[in-house]
């Protein structure tokens, strides 16, 4: 298995790694001398073996706490590197998706961390003890590291089959986890309609099912981890069983081992199988996590947020496009946009739907990067009324607001806007509370809503996708007559369905077979 780490890592801990293993050798090798005098030797307590091996115990105890100082700050640096990165995926799109992102940032990172902080640790400092160990027995007794040889490579080849099949089920649980939480996000916003519908039943067999079958694909994976910790344990008792016995007849039937070597055997055997055995352990736990990793892995391979790709206007116009292409790499939109809008000015386009007129938008506002040509603004001071209907999780003063605007501005906007008869029905008045997307509003008191917001902030730049969709006749002059009153600070870009807009607008542009020019007003 390739670890994926800085290799100046890899080699700061296996150097800290190997200062460790020395130390506790020779802390062996004294206390190994020190009972073979007092014991065998009938000698007084020696100080000076005492004294070394008090000072290599020491040693051992301190380098074990600075690598794990050292790999728990590596750790977490890696960890929160690997947050930001996966913050940086973060755009206008990831709302559709809160659920699996937020599973992403919280639960598949903390499911991981295990990896960084326990699993690469403890992978480098076993490789190092169990080389160390077994060099050592060679020069102490030749006959158990030859049994040490023979018996160990079962412990690795059992927990990399086994391993490999525990990274695949904790994929599916983390994919399971994931639809859950969809699941019951979409039910919890729309609990209504599985109320009013009468598919309570419905719902709930769905929920059990799921949950079914995250418990079931829970327990595959337990499965896996008693047959590894089983496996181990016999694998362990045999090796360690194995050395004892082969001590016991050197000692007993042929007298040939001294009293040094076989302690200073039995101290090391038992290290060298429990790191083989915390290795089995870590590998399976390393394989969960990894299986989370990929959950990561999944957000970490989409295209993270582009970068500022809109200039500065040089040629006094508030928003110019020049041999601008717009769309996607396998679909392109638009072609040879070359238009400017001027200051102070109402500026309609239309077209018929899915010819680019959206995607054109989001290039001026800054969410799409045009394939071609550049996308100059006179201000990045851009207010944006889209199609999409989504509010945060907040109130609708805050909404409108957006912490910038009074509550009396808000009240007077709504006055305007002729929200305020309606916002007054509710209970909580401007503080009712925005939950899980649900506006006690009208579809043509929402698109009133989001222009509001946009009106409040009065910015440079105004860009409306369907500013009058959903509006009746007399709503939708009003608010034809305000969009003519902000044209005195404000240049503003609506793509228009409805022809009424084409009455108060300075210029109008058709889009049609990925071509745009100028039409009439």
């Amino acid at each position: 298995m390739k670890l994926e780490y800085p290799r100046k890592w890899l080699i700061s801990f296996a150097v800290i790694s190997l200062m460790i293993v020395i130390f506790y050798i020779l802390f062996g090798h004294h206390l190994s001398l020190i009972l073979s005098d007092f014991i065998v030797g009938d000698q007084v307590l020696p100080m000076e073996h005492l004294i070394w091996m008090l000072v290599f115990f020491a040693a051992f105890v301190s380098m074990r706490a600075i690598y794990k100082y050292v790999t728990a700050y590596v750790a977490n640096s890696r960890m929160a590197s690997l947050g930001d990165r996966l913050l940086q995926r973060v755009d206008d799109t990831t709302n559709k998706k809160s659920e699996s992102f937020l599973n992403a940032l919280f639960i598949h990172m903390e499911k991981y961390r295990p990896f960084e902080s326990v699993f690469i640790p403890t992978i480098v400092n076993t490789m190092v003890k169990l080389i160390v160990i077994i060099i050592a027995l060679f020069f102490v007794h030749m006959n158990a590291a030859i049994i040490l040889l023979l018996t160990a490579p079962f412990v690795p080849l059992y927990y990399v089959l086994v391993g490999l099949q525990t990274r695949d089920e904790a994929y599916r649980q983390a994919s399971q986890f994931d639809d859950m939480g969809t699941l019951f996000l979409n039910l919890v916003r729309g609990k209504d309609t599985v109320r009013n519908t009468g598919s309570d039943g419905t719902v709930s067999a769905k929920l059990d099912e799921n949950n079914e079958d995250f418990v079931s694909q829970t327990m595959k994976i337990l499965k896996f981890a008693f047959q590894s910790s089983l496996m181990l344990e016999f694998i362990t008792i045999l090796g360690i069983g194995l050395v004892a016995l082969e001590l016991g007849l050197q000692i007993i039937f042929f007298e040939n081992i001294t009293f040094y070597a076989a302690f200073f055997t039995l101290l090391l055997a038992p290290e060298f199988y429990n790191a083989l055995k915390v290795l089995g352990v870590e590998f399976h736990n390393g394989q969960l996590a990894r299986g989370h990793k990929d959950k990561i892995n999944e957000w970490l391979k989409q295209p993270g947020q582009a970068p500022e790709y809109r200039t500065p206007t040089n040629d006094g116009a508030a928003v110019a496009l020049r041999d601008v292409e717009i769309g996607f790499p396998d679909n392109t939109l638009i072609r040879d946009v070359n238009i400017g809008f001027e200051p102070n000015t109402i500026n309609a386009i239309t077209g018929p739907s899915g010819g680019g007129k959206t995607t054109l938008l989001r290039s001026i506002v800054g969410l799409m990067p045009p394939l071609a040509g550049e996308v100059r603004v006179a201000s990045y001071d851009i207010g944006y009324i889209s199609d999409d209907i989504y509010f945060n999780d907040s109130t609708l003063y805050e909404y409108l607001s957006d912490g910038a605007a009074s509550e009396e501005a808000v009240i007077g906007i709504l006055e305007d806007l002729k929200l305020a008869g309606s916002v007054s029905k509710l209970k909580e008045g401007i503080h009712t509370p925005i939950i899980n997307n649900n506006v006690p509003f009208s579809g043509g008191e929402i698109v009133r809503l989001k222009i509001a917001r946009v009106l409040l902030k009065r910015p440079h730049i105004i860009v409306m996708d369907e500013p009058t969709e959903f509006l009746d006749a007399e709503t939708e002059s009003l608010i034809l007559k305000y969009l003519e009153g902000f044209k005195a600070f404000s240049t503003i870009i609506a793509v228009v369905h409805r022809r009424r807009l084409l009455g108060i607008s300075d210029t109008h542009h058709h889009l049609e077979n990925g071509q745009i020019r100028r039409g009439d007003i």
